[in-house]
């Protein structure tokens, strides 16, 4: 069906817009121009700037025969045959030339090819997007405009604060020079030259040779923090000094680029999609983007001939994993020891050909080939940054839980008796060192305007009473209550971790069927323990009534709960859901008690901390320090409840219950200060 050419208040409605046009969204235009994908349809440019100055470098290497080169040949400032690395001897290229595109030959040479296909840029900055019946608008200061299909590439917004991505920047400052006599071979350029100060830092000097005494030379600096212009200045004015005396600055050079492992996620929208650094087309460990750029928009113009754009938001650039995780082991170096970068690089450029190097940073070696390039380099860095890289993905954690849980099995192999002593410990030990610390920082997750720690006392301990009394009055409305809360809770947190933020409805039914799941099984799983728990607890003595009922379905029930969270594992593809699948299988194998702790405090409970350490920017030591008034407090109420549950001194048979109780009790009011605590953020 024809869509219409008028929307609302008679607002147009282009085919395609394009919101910005930097390298990403300008190299997606030439693509379709090329190709006369645009032609008979109503185009329209948004760009806040009027690009008239050349504030960036493109740089690339490829064959010369390569498409980049071709559909570029135009705008193709110079290339080189030859690099030096290091101040190392030159090395040749010529099979893959290092190309320079200068940025205002690129905005220049786009404008050109939009005024000759009609297509008009308006000059003015984009506010907001809106959505309404696969038509979006886009609102600027000079009014609406509306399209079917939009490119954004729109700055990235900041990302989830407890997320584990690396953020580091590739930050610059660098001047094109032009000396009184030559000193520069025009066929050769400079990649990496860490004869500099480091600053603490991995720093190092970059030359582009436009002719034999006129260069772009640039400070560059992998770090968390950008470099300071004015000390940027000095030292390379002191570099420049020492190495080409007298020298007139023609232009200068200032920039920044991300390095980062994060990764943005698509549109929500059909219709729109992200480029450039949003679409994650800037390779993380070393800044470079406009191949990817390039290889983005041919895949783009497939889309339009394939497809007719059909699910855009979808289009991605696929990134082999083991590249991921080599990049985000050198972040890793880069953020926490700074100084060994520079050992690294050297280490790097002096064993390794520079051609196996452009092929490692293209993505193109063979596994083989990247063993050699590691074994080659420092490993010292490397284990330490695996050993973070190992903490923060969570791979320790569960390489400790699965230690510990083979060391019950084969204790209780040997001698039931001592396993059981040993499971207590580990538990008690557990909910020490994170099970009810992470419930003690409630009064942390309350925004500062709201904060009043005797009102906050108050609210909570009200709450906790009251529903310690609902306990003893209306015992199976609160076993409901304890049922359905604790289920959204469990499902919230472990959507949290998979960075799926609970807004919508559906998110809310899917919070809660994942949790619910989580419940069904390990309570089905142990369903006479279960049970025996629950005929204690004064009123829900009926249960006992229909244990010969709630037996016969329990396996074929637990079995859909661990089946639904397989399926949910293998659509997300998400560790922390592998994870949570193989702690409860082991648990079914265990003692209910046992089976649930694995669950509470190696899967929630330190899911929960990382999120609190992150979204607080507080380290574990101080979350201890914050947490230990309110632990105190739990353990008290703990005590408290035991107490008044245990009518007799040999009534041991109680604690089980009672602890129940007092989870459930702590719980309701810590399961309402953590889900506002997720939707502020």
């Amino acid at each position: 069906m024809k869509l219409p050419s008028q929307f609302n208040n008679g607002e147009i409605v282009y085919d395609y817009i394009f919101s910005g046009l930097g390298a990403s969204n300008s190299l997606i235009v030439l693509a379709l121009l090329k190709d006369n994908l645009l032609r008979n349809k109503k185009i329209a440019v948004i760009e806040p700037s009027l690009k008239i100055i050349n504030d960036k470098t493109y740089c690339f290497w490829a064959h010369p025969n390569d498409p980049i080169v071709i559909d570029l040949k135009p705008i193709i400032n110079r290339y080189y045959n030859n690099v030096v690395i290091n101040g190392g001897q030159k090395q040749n290229i010529s099979d893959q030339p290092y190309y320079l595109i200068r940025s205002i030959d690129l905005y220049n040479y786009v404008r050109e090819r939009l005024l000759k296909a009609n297509i008009p840029i308006f000059n003015c900055s984009t506010n907001e997007v809106c959505s309404n019946k696969d038509i979006y608008t886009i609102k600027t200061a000079h009014g609406n405009f509306c399209t079917y299909y939009l490119f954004d590439s729109a700055p990235p917004k900041k990302e989830t604060p407890y997320t584990r991505a690396i953020h580091l920047h590739q930050s610059f400052y660098g001047v094109r020079i032009k000396c009184d006599h030559d000193l520069f071979q025009e066929n050769t350029f400079e990649m990496m030259n860490f004869n500099v100060d480091q600053n603490n830092f991995t720093q190092f000097i970059y030359t582009l040779p436009y002719s034999g005494n006129e260069a772009l030379v640039e400070l560059t600096r992998f770090g968390a923090k950008k470099i300071d212009i004015d000390y940027a200045k000095e030292v390379l004015s002191e570099a420049l000094q020492n190495k080409v005396g007298n020298y007139e600055i023609i232009d200068e050079e200032i920039g920044c680029i991300p390095m980062t492992t994060h990764l943005h996620q698509p549109a929500i929208y059909s219709g729109i999609l992200k480029t450039g650094t949003n679409a994650n087309l800037i390779k993380p460990s070393t800044g470079y983007g406009f191949k990817n750029m390039f290889r983005f928009a041919e895949m783009v113009k497939k889309e339009f001939i394939n497809t007719n754009c059909k699910d855009l938001n979808t289009l991605s650039l696929k990134v082999k994993k083991r590249f991921r995780f080599y990049d985000t082991l050198l972040l890793i170096i880069l953020l926490y020891w700074p100084n060994q970068g520079k050992r690294i690089f050297t280490k790097l450029f002096l064993t390794q050909n520079v051609k196996t190097i452009f092929l490692f940073l293209d993505e193109q070696t063979s596994l083989l080939q990247e063993i050699k390039i590691f074994k080659s380099l420092p490993l010292a860095p490397f284990i330490k940054s695996l050993l973070v890289y190992a903490v923060k993905h969570n791979f320790l954690r569960y390489l400790i839980t699965a230690l510990i849980l083979l060391l019950y099995f084969i204790i209780k192999q040997y001698n039931p008796t001592i396993a059981l002593y040993y499971s207590y410990i580990i538990i008690v030990l557990g909910l020490l060192w994170v099970g009810i610390p992470h419930g003690a920082l409630d009064h942390l997750t309350i925004s500062s305007s709201k904060k009043s720690p005797s009102m906050f006392i108050v609210k909570y301990l009200t709450t906790i009473i009251v529903y310690y009394f609902m306990w003893q009055f209306f015992p199976s409305l609160s076993l409901l209550i304890f049922i359905v809360y604790s289920s959204f809770h469990f499902g919230e947190s472990e959507l949290q971790e998979i960075n799926l933020t609970v807004t919508a409805v559906s998110t809310y039914l899917k919070a809660l069927m994942l949790g619910a799941s989580i419940l069904v099984f390990i309570i089905l799983t142990h369903i006479q323990e279960s049970i025996a728990i629950i005929i204690n607890i004064k009123g829900l003595e009926f249960v006992k009534l229909h244990e010969e009922l709630l037996a016969k379905y329990a396996i074929p029930t637990a079995l859909l709960a661990i089946f639904y969270l397989s399926i949910l594992a293998i659509s997300t593809n998400k560790l922390s859901i592998y994870a949570l699948v193989t702690l409860l299988i082991v648990g079914a194998f265990t003692n209910l008690l046992i089976a649930f702790s694995i669950y509470f405090i190696c899967q929630h409970s330190l899911n929960a901390w990382s999120h609190l350490q992150h979204q607080l920017k507080v380290n574990s030591f101080g979350l201890y320090k914050k947490a230990l008034p309110h632990t105190i407090g739990a353990f008290l109420i703990l005590i408290t409840c035991i107490l008044l549950n245990i009518k007799e001194p040999n009534q041991v048979k109680t604690i089980l219950p009672s602890f129940f109780i007092f989870l459930a009790c702590i719980s309701l009011p810590h399961f309402v200060f953590m889900h506002l605590f997720y939707k502020q953020e």
